[in-house]
């Protein structure tokens, strides 16, 4: 029995991975041989991050890329097939949130979110399917959060858009089995990143989240690199339709 994990020749797409939680993946898949798309808007930053990949041995490369454009999803999956004949896996981690009460939130920053974090989703998914379909085989991870469970005062579009990710991930896990397609998400809690050092600053915020997190700190990026890369790899093949909390205990209160 060989438990070790390589994804070695891999084509993986990893949206949102500029920064922060995906840039972690990114860096995470990359570390196990895998050819990682770095598919960002921000496209200097996706420069950068491509750019330490390689410098650190690892395969990467950028493409600009708005998720929520099915024409540009299109053109990107097209390229890989073009250029490399198949595509392994897909992360869906793109996402942003505004916080603010319901009744405060302007229309367009609800409808934003939702295109973003579940829309976008929903997007990648339908693109790269025809690709995995076709080679009879693929790995979708999509970026929940434990929001798509539990909620706090100010997220709730965020949590809405969290929990339809969640309801999705299970919906095309029963409609891509038959093709050995899984698909599956993670649902982190608050893991260390830029943006949330914002949140540290602020000792009210940071001291209630500590309080409901059971393991009394924030996550690190190879804490949420771990499991995706775990379920990308074929130690997962018996799953499929599971978010995985990656939350320090959050959900068991």
């Amino acid at each position: 029995m060989d438990l070790s994990i390589r994804l070695d020749g891999k084509i993986a797409i990893v949206t949102g991975s500029a920064m922060g939680v995906g840039q972690g993946i990114a860096q995470g898949l990359a570390s196990v041989g895998a050819h990682v798309i770095i598919a960002d808007i921000a496209e200097e930053a996706a420069q950068k991050t491509a750019g330490e990949i390689v410098d650190k041995g690892g395969k990467a490369e950028s493409y600009r890329l708005d998720t929520t454009d099915s024409a540009q999803f299109n053109t990107l999956v097209e390229y890989l097939m073009k250029q490399y004949g198949r595509i392994d896996i897909l992360v869906n981690n793109a996402g942003i949130n505004k916080r603010n009460l319901c009744i405060n939130m302007p229309e367009e920053d609800f409808k934003k979110i939702i295109n973003i974090n579940l829309t976008g989703v929903w997007i990648g998914c339908k693109a790269v399917a025809p690709a995995m379909i076709a080679q009879k085989s693929g790995k979708i991870v999509n970026t929940c959060s434990v929001m798509g469970y539990a909620s706090l005062p100010e997220l709730s579009a965020y949590s809405a858009s969290k929990g339809g990710v969640l309801q999705l991930t299970r919906n095309l896990a029963l409609e891509l089995v038959d093709h050995n397609i899984q698909v599956n998400a993670v649902a982190p809690a608050y893991i260390t990143t830029e943006m949330t050092l914002k949140l540290k600053a602020n000792a009210v915020i940071y001291e209630d989240l500590i309080r409901r997190t059971p393991m009394k700190r924030f996550g690190t990026l190879e804490e949420v690199a771990g499991p995706v890369v775990f379920l990308c790899s074929d130690l997962s093949n018996y799953m499929t339709g599971h978010t995985m909390p990656v939350d320090g205990g959050w959900l068991c209160w």
